[in-house]
């Protein structure tokens, strides 16, 4: 089978790191393009040394023209707008098919994206089209997808075990929802962000919260849960930086419909996930550890019931699961592979 040419956009940050490590190992893909505006030209090992005697790529510009001229038939986005999304219109033109890893095409609407975002969208005719990019719950039109948007890291640890319960009403859709998310420090990605405080010496020995009104991944979690419980849904969202390098570990209390057992809980999480290699349900939250989910793209949670408050604890790692590792799994729904291909191993 000839492997499928991919174009990595934003190749030198985090997400595009961890996307270059996936995808150099990846049986049905091979990059032909990994892309730098600042450093085009530059060999990739020497940008990031890390990949010296893996790969002779060579970094190349974040152009439409460039990216079409390497023979891409997938495109991952691993840049913020609004550079990134400047190319997607002349990308899709061409016939390439793109998962975006940013921010740009998970909310539906441009009312949406300016809410949360405060920003106009560069490609607002694109925002109903494309497809929200949580693998195991909207597999068939990933498959199907030409632009798919990555889901945010915080996000998919709530909506993983969320979702299926909004659905079947076993959680009650109006009543409070709380989710307290710790995030690894590589989810602010390279740059120092004055407003997370995101600098070694203020982390180290040190817990802190951000943003605990108003963060931008509440916008996408009220939008999935509202349409999988049939009407209007809130979590109260609070992330906070953990001293960690990487892992996101979520604990969300929610409110249990007269009657609903834990048992029940439990049964619909094996029902909804049966046969999906990256889910993994655990015997209690004591069992959900970042540890156990770092360097891979698994998804572990569980649960607990104090009465009609239902607990659940669930971990992912953020720069795997929470963007490049579910990127990639949406490439392999996208293009006919096995979900798990290059991804069934530790230290992506």
């Amino acid at each position: 089978m000839t492997a499928i040419p991919v174009a990595i956009l934003g190749a030198t940050g985090y997400a595009g790191e961890v996307a270059l490590r996936i995808l150099l190992g990846h049986p049905g893909f091979r990059i032909v393009h990994a892309g730098s505006d600042r450093l085009g030209g530059t060999r990739l090992a020497d940008a990031v040394p890390a990949f010296a005697g893996e790969t002779d790529l060579i970094l190349a510009p974040d152009t439409p023209e460039a990216i079409t001229a390497s023979g891409a038939q997938a495109v991952i986005l691993a840049k913020k707008s609004p550079e990134v999304t400047k190319v997607v219109p002349a990308l899709l033109a061409a016939g390439l098919r793109l998962v975006d890893i940013g921010a740009e095409f998970r909310l539906r609407d441009q009312a949406g994206y300016l809410k949360w975002y405060k920003e106009e969208h560069h490609c607002p005719e694109l925002l109903a089209e494309a497809v929200y990019g949580l693998s195991e719950w909207r597999t068939d039109a990933i498959r199907q997808a030409r632009v798919v948007g990555n889901p945010g890291c915080y996000a998919t640890s709530i909506l993983l075990p969320l979702l299926p319960l909004l659905k079947s009403g076993l959680v009650e859709r109006t009543a409070p929802i709380v989710a307290i998310g710790y995030s690894g420090v590589s989810g602010a990605g390279k740059r120092f962000v004055e407003s997370n405080n995101n600098l070694f010496w203020a982390l180290n020995e040190n817990l802190h919260s951000y943003k605990p009104v108003g963060h931008q991944h509440t916008g996408e979690v009220d939008q999935e849960l509202a349409l999988a419980a049939g009407g209007p849904t809130h979590v109260t969202f609070v992330p906070h930086l953990a001293p960690i390098t990487r892992g996101i570990h979520t604990t969300i209390t929610a409110t249990l419909a007269p009657g609903a057992t834990l048992v029940q809980v439990q049964e619909k999480w094996a029902e909804t996930y049966a046969g999906r290699a990256f889910i993994r349900r655990r015997a209690g939250p004591q069992q959900v550890e970042v540890t156990n989910v770092a360097g891979t793209n698994f998804a572990d949670f569980a649960g607990a019931a104090d009465g009609r408050t239902l607990i659940i604890a669930s971990a992912i790692d953020n720069l795997v699961k929470g963007a490049s590792g579910q990127a990639i799994q949406n490439l392999n729904l996208m293009f006919g592979f096995d979900e798990g291909a290059g991804l069934l191993h530790r230290g992506l």
